[in-house]
């Protein structure tokens, strides 16, 4: 069966409408029944072409993913091993090819065409514009999902008609081809949508959120991986649809959120920042929160995304500073010294000190912190949730296996906990009801993608500037210097890239970004040279016998409380030694499926990237 045209049916045939649930009985009837589902009558039904939209909207619209970031080093799951490909084995296009499935595109293509014949009688001109403009954006990101991981793929513009077999073997477009529908897509997008919906249509795809998107699209194909000559007008590009696209969300009405933490937990239209996201609300539609949470209070295949040393040290000090390890020392860092954490007890003091009290603020509303306050209800009233660890004789035991008396198997390879998915006060038995919003585009990352933008324009203190809007609404100390909150040492284009490598990483963990912005950076460097998964524990002075004994009511937030703890510094918490990094920098871009390959382009291997020996090249 050809790829391209898994939707044939189910597109056109049969519709599955996400808000229109019809149960029909298995008994013989004697009538016609004229009231059932006909294709042909969505087209004249308004509610019903809303309801073909919305069916678009429920199946491209990402939600929570609970492995985001395990494909860099900033964090990693329960397993005791490592990724093929992150140890650079048995890599082929067999193993981790891309199999093209065009359902959500053809879907796109049939509504276009059939609105086309829809009259005024049936759907204002006003309000048909506005469906096709959603699905002309959708039909745009759907396109960048694949042209961001494989370069131009197949460039199909309308529905296609399966009875002309030849009509459906279609040959991959250009980059700058498909780089150019995209555009245009987004820019019909653009030019239908609404400043801002209202009503029961908030959520919808508006103007702003367009805008937005199509900046954080030409920021990728201004970065290194599409622009191997760093070619300064498509940062000039980038920087102006960005710039664009910030003033224009905040002049209606969209701003940071006040308070980091409020991000995931606010609904609707007091959340200001939300740009495109995921409404989760039970019992209508949920998540399963086990895979955040620790094995002690969850169920099932616990916490999969536990943050590592790189994850934790990506966030600055309170006062702006910053002791990530792979910090240049040019920009005056504090860097953490590991090997002095296991000879100076007065060093590893402070930085216990600095990790649990002195943090940036957005630190604590991501990641919890062993001893502090957790938001589940299976933590005892008046207890905080101890995650540290005991050091036992052959590696180390969770402390809150003893807090709780429960012997959970899972050794989760840190003391810190992810937060942003996790709704706060359900037990064990109901954390499968996670509610949190689960936001793939917001203003935060607009600011991030316009600094950066600016930063490769030329605009090094305006760039910084966005930075610091960013930090003050963190609740960063503003300090000294012209620019403060600790951004006047980056005043240079590798500063300004230095700053940006740690600050996405913290402003947007979780949010499954880290792996594309070191794709489009072109920079697994620093991962590879780590060697392994590390991480800094958070440990209890006594063993096993004495942890028993051990106050739960009081906090690692007090300072006579911290003298019974010390940092460690593990260098591989996998423990095995075949778990090293060593991700190909051969490999940018993606690998056509095998499946593809033969059904979609009977195994022309001129259709294959050419880094996985086709002569398909992605950069054009």
């Amino acid at each position: 069966m050809n790829n391209l045209n898994i939707i044939k049916k189910s597109g056109r045939k049969f519709l599955t409408l996400s808000v229109c649930v019809l149960a029909l009985s298995s008994c013989q009837l004697d009538y016609e029944n004229k009231s059932a589902i006909n294709p042909d009558n969505v087209w004249q039904n308004e509610t019903m072409i809303q309801a073909y939209l919305t069916d678009i909207y429920s199946g491209i619209v990402p939600g929570w993913s609970s492995t985001s970031d395990t494909d860099t080093d900033l964090t990693t799951d329960s397993n005791d091993s490592m990724s093929e490909w992150l140890r650079g084995v048995n890599i082929s296009a067999s193993s981790y090819g891309v199999d093209f499935n065009y359902t959500i595109i053809d879907k796109i293509n049939y509504l276009l065409e059939q609105l086309e014949t829809v009259p005024e009688s049936v759907m204002a001109l006003e309000d048909k514009d506005a469906v096709v403009a959603q699905a002309k954006f959708w039909r745009a990101y759907r396109y960048w999902s694949y042209v961001k991981d494989l370069g131009g793929v197949p460039l199909i513009l309308k529905s296609q008609d399966v009875n002309d077999l030849s009509s459906l073997m279609v040959k991959r477009s250009s980059t700058s081809d498909c780089m150019a529908q995209i555009v245009k897509d987004l820019d019909d997008a653009i030019q239908g949508l609404p400043d801002r919906w209202s009503g029961v249509n908030y959520g919808r795809i508006d103007k702003c959120a367009a805008m937005a998107f199509k900046g954080r699209v030409q920021m990728w194909y201004a970065s290194k991986l599409f622009n191997r000559s760093n070619d300064k007008g498509r940062w000039e590009a980038a920087y102006q649809t960005n710039k664009a696209a910030l003033e224009y969300a905040e002049k209606n009405g969209y701003k940071l959120m006040d308070k980091f933490g409020d991000i995931w937990l606010t609904k609707g239209k007091p959340n200001t920042e939300a740009l495109i996201y995921r409404h989760y609300k039970y019992p209508d539609s949920y998540y399963d929160m086990n895979q955040y949470l620790p094995e002690d209070i969850t169920h099932g295949w616990a916490c999969r995304q536990v943050p590592q040393t790189p994850q934790l040290l990506s966030f600055p000090l309170k006062d702006g500073s910053s002791i990530a390890i792979y910090e240049n020392e040019e920009y005056k860092s504090q860097k953490l010294d590991v090997n002095r954490l296991s000879t100076d007890a007065t060093y590893n003091a402070e930085i216990l000190d600095k990790l649990v009290n002195g943090m940036d603020p957005r630190f604590y509303d991501s990641y919890s912190v062993p001893g502090c306050e957790f938001p589940s209800l299976e933590i005892p009233a008046g207890q905080y949730f101890w995650t540290s660890y005991v050091k036992t004789e052959t590696f180390y035991k969770a402390m809150s296996n003893i807090q709780l008396e429960r012997n959970a198997g899972t050794t989760h390879y840190g003391s810190f906990f992810p937060l942003k998915a996790i709704t706060p006060g359900l037990n064990n038995a109901d954390s499968y009801k996670g509610e949190n919003n689960a936001i793939s585009l917001r203003l935060g990352e607009v600011y991030l993608n316009l600094a950066e933008c600016a930063a490769e324009a030329g605009h090094i203190n305006e760039a910084l500037g966005y930075v610091a809007a960013i930090r003050k609404r963190a609740g960063i100390d503003k300090g000294a210097g012209a620019i403060g909150y600790g951004l006047d040492v980056y005043n240079t284009i590798e500063g300004v890239r230095r700053l940006l490598y740690n600050e996405r990483a913290a402003e947007l963990s979780q949010e499954n970004f880290r792996y594309g912005d070191l794709r489009r950076w072109m920079n697994f460097g620093n991962i590879n040279a780590q060697k392994h998964y590390n991480n800094l524990y958070v440990v209890f002075n006594g063993d096993e016998e004495e942890a028993g004994k051990f106050d739960w009511t009081r906090t690692l937030e007090d300072a006579e409380t911290q003298k019974f703890f010390h940092i460690d510094f593990v260098p591989n918490v996998k423990q095995v030694e075949v778990s090293t990094f060593n991700i190909s920098t051969k490999h940018w871009f993606g690998a056509i499926g095998d499946k593809t390959i033969g059904a979609n382009f009977d195994n022309d291997m001129s259709q294959q990237n050419n880094e996985w020996g086709g002569s398909f090249d992605p950069l054009k």
